[in-house]
C-alpha cells in the first residue's frame, strides 16, 4: 500500500454546514472558505481603527482649537492698539496742569452784592387774637359711604 493515495479528509463548511471532500479552499457548494477567521484579530484590527480615528479627531481638535486662540489673541491684541491710540490722542489733547485731581480746588465764595434801593422785610401783619377754646367746625369726610341716609337713593336695575 506505499503506492495508494487515501481519500481526502472529510471537511465541515462553516457556512452551510455540508460535509465534503473537498480538497480546495472553499466550499464546493455555496464558494465559503473553509478556514474561519481568527475573532482576536478581528478585535485587534476594530481597536486599532477606534484609536487611528480617536487620534485623528484629537488632532484636528487641537488644531481647531489652536487656531481659535490665536484669532482671539490677535483680535485682543488689536483692541489693546486701538484703546492704547483713543488713551494716547487723549493724553495729547489735556493740558498739561488740566488733569483733574483728587483734591478740590479752592473757589471764592459768592458774596452778596448791595441793592440800590434797600427793600423792607414783611412784618408781622396783626390779625384776629386767638380764642380761648376752639370752636367745632364740619369737616366734609373723604369717605362716601359716611353720607346720611335721607340723601342716599338706592336704584336698582
Amino acid at each position: 500500500m506505499e503506492g495508494s493515495v487515501s481519500a481526502p479528509p472529510q471537511r465541515v463548511c462553516p457556512k452551510c454546514a455540508r460535509i465534503s471532500w473537498a480538497t480546495g479552499p472553499r466550499c464546493p457548494y455555496c464558494r465559503a472558505r473553509f478556514r474561519r477567521q481568527n475573532i482576536a484579530v478581528i478585535a485587534w484590527m476594530l481597536a486599532v481603527a477606534v484609536l487611528v480615528t480617536l487620534a485623528g479627531m484629537a488632532a484636528i481638535l487641537l488644531l481647531v482649537g489652536n487656531h481659535v486662540t490665536d484669532h482671539v489673541n490677535d483680535r485682543a491684541d488689536q483692541i489693546e492698539r486701538q484703546f492704547n491710540a483713543i488713551q494716547h490722542e487723549i493724553d495729547q489733547r489735556l493740558p498739561a496742569g488740566g488733569v483733574p485731581s483728587v483734591t478740590p480746588v479752592p473757589t471764592p465764595s459768592p458774596s452778596p452784592s448791595p441793592t440800590a434801593t434797600p427793600t423792607e422785610t414783611p412784618s408781622p401783619s396783626p390779625s384776629a387774637s386767638p380764642s380761648a377754646t376752639p370752636t367745632a367746625t364740619n369737616t366734609p369726610s373723604s369717605d362716601s359711604g359716611s353720607t346720611s341716609d335721607q340723601n342716599r337713593t338706592e336704584t336698582r336695575p
